[in-house]
């Protein structure tokens, strides 16, 4: 997260529930398995994109860290969106 992010979190929040409203329709009525691919090729790039120049090992380990959190949060929003509705 930017200085910029980190000052100002309900913009941030904000940007990124705009940009989510405008890739949902790209994904809306496409099969599960296909949204799926995509989500991941899309996450893999993130995350392949943090790069610690001239530290493979370093980069290697902030990544790992990165798919760490990434699956923490994922796992919290998958709780805040199913909710109750399971039972």
């Amino acid at each position: 997260m930017s200085a910029a992010e980190a000052d100002d979190p309900a913009a941030f929040g904000a940007d990124a529930d705009a940009l989510l409203d405008l890739i949902k329709p790209l994904l809306a009525g496409q099969s599960p398995e296909l949204q799926g691919a995509v989500i991941n090729d899309l996450a893999a790039i993130w995350i392949a994109g943090h790069r610690v120049p001239g530290d493979r090992g370093e980069g290697d380990r902030t990544r790992e860290e990165l798919l760490r959190m990434h699956a923490e949060h994922v796992r919290e929003l998958v709780a805040m969106y199913v909710g109750d509705a399971d039972g």
